[in-house]
């Protein structure tokens, strides 16, 4: 897979993905990515996306929490 930036080729890791909803602060580690090995460019697919989105949704929507760090192994597994 190439970049869609740089053209270089994409790596696949786990990265933490970060999101600031409302006032609160939401951390998901151990999410699948293709980086980008020149300029660090992260791209999720589309099955992550819906993941992600899913998590969000739920800790905005059952917690009061300021802040969570969601393991996304764990919660799709």
């Amino acid at each position: 897979m190439k970049c869609g930036i740089c053209k270089a080729e994409m790596e696949e890791k786990n990265v933490t993905y970060t999101e600031d909803v409302d006032q609160a602060v939401i951390v998901i580690r151990h999410v699948p990515a293709h980086v980008c090995t020149e300029c660090g460019n992260i791209w999720y697919s589309g099955t992550v996306v819906i993941e992600l989105e899913k998590l969000v949704d739920m800790f905005v929507s059952q917690t009061g929490q300021e802040v969570a760090i969601i393991n996304f192994a764990r919660k799709t597994a």
